[in-house]
C-alpha cells in the first residue's frame, strides 16, 4: 500500500509538471488545533466525579489537491492523508459535466492505506438543471434540518444508533435510493425520497434493524424534506418512514419499522439570529416488544455577531426510551461560547453542562440518575 501511495503522489506531482498545456490549478494544505479542555462527569449521582483535561493538539488533514475545467466539464483530484486512529490515506476524483440545460456529478473515493477499503466505493450520480435535482444512488437524499449552533464545549448529545450520530432532527443519513428535488421559487423547494436497498441497519440511513433480521432481509422506505423562507424565518422539515423485509424468498416474518421527523427554524434579526431545531424518531420490532427505540429532543438558541465575533447561547433537551415499557432518560445540556480571531488563527472559548435524570426512578451504579458532566473549553486553530 506505501507503493500504491507513493505512486499517487508521483502522478499528482506529474499533473503539476503540465498545468500550461492543461490548467490544471494545484494547492496544498493543512491545519493544527491546540485545545485547553477541563472536563468532570459522574455517571449517577452516587458515584465519585471524574476529572479529565489538560493543555492537547491535534493535527488535521492534509491535502494536496488539483483541479481542471475544460469548458463545461470540470474534474478535481484530492489526495488525502489523516489520522483517526490509524493513518488513512485517500484518493478522490470529483468531477461534472453539462450538456445543454444539464449538470452532471459524481465522485468515486477510495481509502488506499492497509486494505481498508473493504470493497467498491459507493455513491450518487447527480444531475440538475437548477430547477429539478435527481440522485440515484448512495446519498444523503434527505435533510436531518438540525440548525443549531453549538459551542466547542462538549456537552450537547446527539440520537445515537449503530448506523448514525445524529444531531437532533430527523433521524436520516446517506442511504442506497432515489430522490427527486424540485426548487417551487426562490423561497420554496421541496425533494421526494425512496429507499429500497438490501443495506443492513440502514433505515433511512439512521435507524437499525431492531427484530434481529439477518442479511438476507432488506430496507425499504419514503421521505420528503421540505424548505421555506417566510421573511425572516428559514422553516425546514423532514418526515419519513421505513421498514424491513425477507428478500430471500423464505418468507421470513421478522419486521422493523422507524419512522423520522425533524424541523428546523431559524430567524435572521441582524446581528441576533435566534434558531430552533426539534426531532422525534423511533424504530422498533414487529416481535420483541422490549427492542424499540424512541428519541426526542428539541434545541434552543441563538447566535450574536459582533462585528467578526460571535457570541452562541444554546439550551437543549433530549429524551431516551428503550423497551415498550421504559420511561425514557432525560438530558439538559446547556452551552456558552464565544469566538473570535487571534490575527490568523481562529480562538473558540467555549463552556458546557449536561445532566442525566432516569425516567424510571431508578437511582444507583450505571443508572444515569444524577449523572452530569461539565467541560470548559478553549481552542486555537490554524489552517495553512
Amino acid at each position: 500500500m506505501k507503493y500504491i501511495a507513493k505512486m499517487m503522489l508521483a502522478l499528482l506531482a506529474s499533473v503539476t509538471l503540465v498545468i500550461p498545456a492543461y490548467a490544471w490549478d494545484f494547492s496544498a494544505s493543512g491545519s493544527m488545533e491546540a485545545t485547553f479542555n477541563s472536563t468532570t462527569s459522574k455517571s449517577d449521582k452516587d458515584a465519585n466525579a471524574a476529572t479529565s483535561g489538560g493543555v492537547g493538539s491535534d493535527g488535521g488533514s492534509i491535502v494536496l489537491k488539483s483541479s481542471h475545467t475544460d469548458g463545461d466539464h470540470s474534474a478535481t483530484f484530492t489526495y488525502t492523508a489523516d489520522w483517526d486512529d490509524n493513518m488513512d490515506q485517500f484518493v478522490k476524483v470529483a468531477g461534472s459535466k453539462k450538456v445543454g440545460k444539464w449538470t452532471g456529478s459524481a465522485d468515486v473515493e477510495y481509502n488506499i492505506e492497509n486494505g481498508t477499503q473493504g470493497g467498491a466505493d459507493t455513491g450518487a450520480i447527480t444531475l440538475t438543471d437548477g430547477t429539478m435535482t435527481i440522485k440515484l444512488g448512495d446519498a444523503s437524499h434527505l435533510s436531518g434540518q438540525n440548525v443549531s449552533t453549538n459551542s466547542s464545549a462538549g456537552a450537547s448529545k446527539t440520537m445515537q444508533s449503530s448506523g448514525c450520530d445524529c444531531a437532533i432532527g430527523a433521524m436520516v443519513g446517506g442511504f442506497h435510493g432515489a430522490s427527486l428535488g424540485y426548487k417551487v421559487s426562490d423561497t420554496i423547494s421541496a425533494t421526494l425520497a425512496y429507499q429500497t436497498s438490501g443495506d443492513a441497519d440502514d433505515l433511512l440511513g439512521g435507524m437499525d434493524f431492531a427484530d434481529n433480521e439477518t442479511a438476507a432481509y432488506g430496507t425499504s422506505g419514503f421521505g420528503i424534506s421540505a424548505n421555506i423562507a417566510a421573511g425572516i424565518a428559514s422553516i425546514g422539515v423532514t418526515v419519513g418512514n421505513a421498514s424491513t423485509k425477507d428478500n430471500s424468498g423464505a418468507g421470513g416474518s421478522l419486521k422493523t419499522t422507524a419512522s423520522a421527523m425533524g424541523l428546523g427554524v431559524k430567524i435572521d434579526l441582524g446581528d441576533i439570529d435566534p434558531f430552533i431545531s426539534y426531532g422525534s424518531n423511533s424504530y422498533k420490532a414487529s416481535t420483541t416488544e422490549s427492542q424499540a427505540w424512541e428519541y426526542g429532543g428539541m434545541e434552543v438558541g441563538l447566535t450574536y455577531a459582533m462585528g467578526s465575533d460571535t457570541v452562541i447561547v444554546y439550551y437543549g433537551t433530549l429524551t431516551e426510551k428503550v423497551g415498550k415499557d421504559d420511561k425514557a432518560d432525560i438530558y439538559n445540556m446547556i452551552e456558552l461560547g464565544y469566538n473570535t480571531t487571534v490575527g490568523p488563527a481562529s480562538l473558540k472559548l467555549g463552556y458546557g453542562s449536561r445532566t442525566q435524570a432516569d425516567g424510571d426512578g431508578v437511582s444507583g451504579a450505571w443508572s444515569g440518575e444524577g449523572a452530569t458532566y461539565s467541560d470548559i473549553d478553549v481552542t486555537m486553530g490554524l489552517s495553512f
